[in-house]
């Protein structure tokens, strides 16, 4: 097989574009074909253009071991700081996205074919599955890592991802394959058929999968059992990796507010009922001296992966109406149901009434209980937590394009709906705990009802609840637009495209009636609220072939929304070719997100987390910098119908080289920046905010200053909860470099094919609020920090000779580090870091006399664990948990 500069394309490289590709010579004096880039709507010739595009085969997909578009997407270099693909015990759970140049998943713009596809309404609206997307169904992918607000409107940020479908196929093929991991939990099987017809006067695909993965539990992998931190103290609750306060804790909230294990003995191994040894104590918080907590081992249940089924079907239709009409059809369904187990549900039970102190019948002395006291309770006799994710997908699309002379014009009409439905089982209805609570009979001397305190006690079934939750997303798109060749430039003719759509969105989040009322405790989330919005929207794009070797790129696009307003984005672009084989390029231009329907009118939703406690400092007389109080408490957040949109500026200054004709180098220097970034107010500046202004003589409480913010303190400064809002309060600054080189030869042992993509970051910064001052400062660089990795590479290797094809594929994230500068003696300390990490992946195939293929191979041959910070926590957005795992396919044609 020849592989010639025109047409490179390295079977097993997924990371690296095909190599680059200008105009073919014609012997015949046709005119060379014009095809639509993404990034672009002018047809064109070559396929490298001004702005950066990573084209990936359906074979390079294959080629890296992984069986989802989402895996495979998520290990390459260009997803920069990793995003989320799926874990567990989160209401993501069933999602997969990536974020191109590390900024979030929302600035990243996902297409099917060109056009949007159905953004998850799981995730606010603000980005689409990839876990929806059938692997079987796809041709080739284009990334487009540029802004591109010019072209394609709202949240093409920080580049485009363009998932391009099977059209041409004639004949029957299906497939089997099977993963193995060597570890406990993780397998999966994955099955596709796929048949097609193709001829002169059109084509159609239809495409059908199914895929299945099973859970993977914390207990099954050594790195997330629970563990003593390293150089923690066993003495406390907060230096193991797996505990929580929340197993078996009286809380003396009717006074001190110390934490007191419920029997006299101290022994917490007595709540150990079930043969687990699930209760660990007692153990003591370092900041409260005076606690002594019942611990509860939440890795023995909790899930680190969950359970996935999904179902896809995708029909392709194209009918060439005449010679210059041709009709394009689609439909897409998809169905994922995913199984998110966290442990038993953890809640805190008031008490209205005083209990006296008694032995049980099993011989425990329980501690006295007062009117005013509450507990910390582990509901492990209820079961773990389950919630059932049910995502279904409708994509209907229909559109015409044609040509005429020098006029191309197209026309769509995309219609899709997702819909999300969670059922939750063995969460708590908090308004019943308090009367679920026994009493004790002085006359009989017996406790009548439900003890919390007494290990052998059973709980009623009236404290258990279900936690439902329905979101729905749905849009439709009537776009259309023209292209015309205008005039004559030294270089060719100039070409203009207009077009002009309209869509309409709604979105609705809808949760059960106790969950709405705040009484149902253990979900994810709360509702999103229901709103629907009209878009409008005007582009243009013009391209100017000032000489033979020069090009000049103009598009601008006006959106008006019905919500927020309007906004318009240019985009400048330029190319320049001093010799054949070189070319030079360099864009501007700006962009935007619009703040997604949630973020406009959701209502109230619940987060726990570790928060500072600037006003437990303050009272104790401790500065905000000098501040070390945490407590772990619920932050609560809404939407805000002022929202503006979220406004970028981008450039980028690139090169691509074609050495000979095997070889070929791109590098690309890009930057970006961000303002008016939609957040939530940090739940920690909102008591910092509190102390300024006490500081500053204002004795006000923050709510009554700022409406929207507050938060709850306990009788002993113990945080409660804090009270946000969501507002443009971000900024952020990022640069950057993207390298790729590759090569293939043709031996008499085969043909082999290399290449390599480096993505280094140079540079990121943050707007953040400084605790001395209380004003807006940039952070020092974070490229490096932990979690923002400055390198990531992948490498790729592929040999074919006659039926026998092997396939290398590699990806490596640099080591992070959280460091600090001793101010007097000038002395570098790091005090938190990940490890570098690589991952191998290695597969072999033999093609069948009988129209069918074998594969085998493996993933994560070296066993590499996700890397763990000092605290013993991992990243499962940049790290895969399951470890070395094999796999077969069989695929057979028809």
């Amino acid at each position: 097989m020849n592989r010639s500069q025109l047409a490179l394309s390295i079977g097993a490289a997924w990371a690296l574009a095909t190599a680059p590709v200008w105009a073919e010579e014609t012997t015949n004096n046709e005119e060379p074909e014009r095809i639509e880039v993404t990034g672009s709507h002018i047809k064109r010739i070559d396929m490298e253009g001004a702005s950066p595009v990573t084209v990936l085969s359906a074979e390079d997909l294959i080629n890296t071991g992984f069986s989802t578009v989402g895996d495979a997407l998520r290990s390459s270099n260009l997803n920069s700081f990793g995003s989320w693909g799926g874990g567990a015990n989160n209401g993501w759970g069933s999602q997969s996205t990536v974020a191109l140049k590390g900024s979030s998943a929302f600035h990243t713009l996902v297409l099917l074919d060109g056009h949007r596809m159905a953004k998850s309404p799981v995730m606010d609206g603000g980005a689409a599955n990839l876990n929806t997307i059938p692997m079987a169904a796809v041709e080739r992918i284009e990334i487009l890592t540029d802004g591109a607000s010019a072209i394609y409107g709202t949240d093409a940020i920080a580049g485009v991802i363009n998932i391009i479908l099977r059209k041409e196929f004639s004949g029957v093929e299906v497939a089997a394959k099977g993963e193995w991991p060597e570890a406990e939990g993780g397998e999966s099987n994955h099955y596709t058929f796929t048949g097609g017809l193709s001829g002169d006067l059109g084509s159609v695909v239809f495409t059908w999968e199914h895929y299945e993965r099973d859970a993977i539990f914390m207990k099954d992998r050594d790195y997330s059992r629970n563990q003593l931190k390293e150089g923690g103290d066993p003495r406390y609750v907060y230096d193991y990796t797996g505990l929580s306060a929340s197993g078996r804790t009286l809380v003396r909230s009717s006074d001190s507010w110390d934490y007191l294990v419920p029997l006299t003995s101290g022994d917490c191994s007595a709540y150990n009922t079930s043969g687990k040894d699930e209760f660990f104590g007692p153990l003591e918080d370092a900041s409260y001296p005076n606690d002594r907590i019942c611990a509860y081992d939440y890795t023995l249940e909790a899930a680190i992966q969950n359970d996935q089924r999904r179902d896809n079907a995708l029909v392709n239709y194209r009918y060439n109406i005449n010679d210059e009409i041709a009709l394009t059809a689609r439909a897409y369904w998809a169905y994922n149901e995913t199984i998110d187990t966290s442990a038993p549900t953890p809640a805190g039970i008031w008490f209205d009434k005083d209990l006296p102190s008694y032995t049980t019948a099993e011989g425990h002395e329980l501690v006295e209980v007062f009117n005013g006291d509450h507990m910390l309770y582990r509901f492990n006799t209820m079961g773990n937590r389950t919630a059932e994710h049910n995502d279904s997908i409708l994509d209907f699309m229909i559109a015409l394009d044609g040509s005429h002379d020098l006029l191309n014009w197209d026309f769509s009409f995309n219609h899709n709906r997702y819909n999300n439905f969670t059922w939750g089982q063995n969460y708590i209805h908090t308004p019943s705990l308090t009367d679920a609570v026994g009493d004790y009979n002085a006359e009989t001397g017996e406790f009548e009802g439900w003890d919390p305190r007494d290990p052998y006690s059973e709980v009623p079934d009236a404290v258990k609840a279900n936690y439902d939750k329905r979101n729905e997303s749905s849009y439709w798109e009537a776009m259309g637009g023209v292209s015309v060749d205008v005039f004559e430039l030294p270089g060719g003719t100039t070409s203009v495209y207009v077009g002009a759509s309209y869509r309409e969105e709604s979105y609705r989040s809808e949760v059960d009636a106790q969950a709405e009322a705040g009484n149902v405790y253990g979900g994810n989330g709360g509702a999103g609220g229901t709103a629907e919005r009209e878009v409008w929207a005007a582009y243009f794009e013009m391209l100017f072939p000032i000489l033979d070797n020069l090009e000049l790129n103009v598009a601008g696009r006006y959106d008006d929304y019905s919500d927020f307003g309007d906004t318009f984005n240019p985009q400048v672009a330029v190319r320049y070719n001093p010799i054949e084989d070189l070319m030079f390029r360099a864009s501007w231009g700006t962009g935007f997100r619009a703040p997604t329907l949630t973020d406009l009118y959701s209502g109230l939703q619940e987060g726990y987390g570790w928060r500072k406690n600037y006003v437990r400092c303050y009272d104790n007389g401790t500065s905000p910098a000098d501040c070390g109080e945490w407590d772990y408490a619920a932050a609560y957040t809404g939407g805000n119908e002022d929202l503006e949109p979220e406004e970028s500026e981008s450039y980028n200054f690139g090169a691509v080289w074609n050495i000979g004709d095997n070889h070929y180098v791109k590098a690309d220097y890009w930057h970006l920046e961000l303002e008016n970034l939609i957040q939530d107010y940090d739940p920690n500046l909102v008591l910092l905010s509190q102390v300024f202004l006490w500081e500053n003589g204002v004795n006000e409480y923050i709510g009554d200053v700022v409406p929207g913010l507050g938060y709850e303190i306990g009788a002993n400064g113990r945080l409660q909860g804090i009270y946000s809002l969501t507002g443009n309060f971000g900024a952020s600054e990022r640069e950057g470099l993207d390298i790729e080189l590759g090569g293939n030869y043709e031996t008499q042992l085969g043909d082999i094919g290399w290449n390599l993509a480096w993505s280094h970051y140079l540079k990121y910064t943050e707007d953040y609020v400084e605790e001395d001052t209380g004003e807006t400062a940039v952070s020092n660089d974070k490229a490096g920090d932990k979690y923002y990795p400055d390198d990531r590479i992948n490498v790729s290797v592929d040999w074919t000779l006659g039926d026998h094809a092997v396939a290398l594929y590699a990806y490596y994230i640099s080591k992070q580090e959280n460091d600090w500068v001793d101010p007097e003696t000038g002395v570098r300390e790091v005090y938190d870091q990940f490890d570098s990490y690589t991952s191998v992946n290695a597969s072999y195939t033999y093609h069948l006399p009988w129209q069918g293929s074998l594969t085998v191979g493996g993933r994560n041959l070296f066993d590499e664990d996700p890397r763990l910070d000092t605290n013993g926590e991992t990243d499962t957005s940049l790290y895969d948990i399951r470890g070395r795992t094999w796999y077969a396919t069989y695929k057979q044609s028809f």
